[in-house]
């Protein structure tokens, strides 16, 4: 069971799911901190890039069922990029969770008014990744 990061490098992951989960966050140690939290919660279908460019590149060939995405990628790119998953994915469930490290009340209804399903201000505990994960189904159909 493995995580890939952009370069395609294989790290571990602990524990099964057939969930496809894409992370994209412009902070290489908080990707791969995310992708082994988790492999810990049994998510081991986890791709990484760190661009809007290769985000949408990968999600298109890669059809992820949950995306974490850094709303303040590239000077507030992630609303964008936001925008631009939900559009793409059309017909099949996409489930957009904001990243962030701005807890205020404003950023999270900007988030929602943006499309996001969840916000995560990081850095997450395990915790925190659990229950955000557990209010949404672990795969999309």
């Amino acid at each position: 069971m493995t995580y890939r990061d952009q370069r395609g490098r294989d790290g571990q992951s602990l524990a099964p799911s057939a969930t496809p989960i894409l992370i994209i966050d412009g902070d290489r140690n908080v990707g791969v901190s995310l992708a082994f939290m988790l492999g810990v919660s049994g998510y081991d279908d986890v791709r990484y890039v760190r661009s809007a460019a290769r985000a949408i590149a990968v999600a298109e060939k890669y059809r992820p069922a949950i995306v974490f995405l850094e709303i303040e990628l590239a000077g507030g790119e992630g609303y964008e990029l936001a925008s631009q998953l939900r559009r793409n994915a059309k017909q099949r469930a996409i489930r957009l969770i904001a990243l962030t490290t701005d807890s205020e009340h404003a950023s999270r209804d900007q988030a929602r008014n943006a499309g996001f399903d969840r916000f995560l201000v990081k850095p997450a505990t395990q915790d925190e990744l659990d229950k955000c994960l557990g209010k949404m189904p672990a795969s999309a159909s």
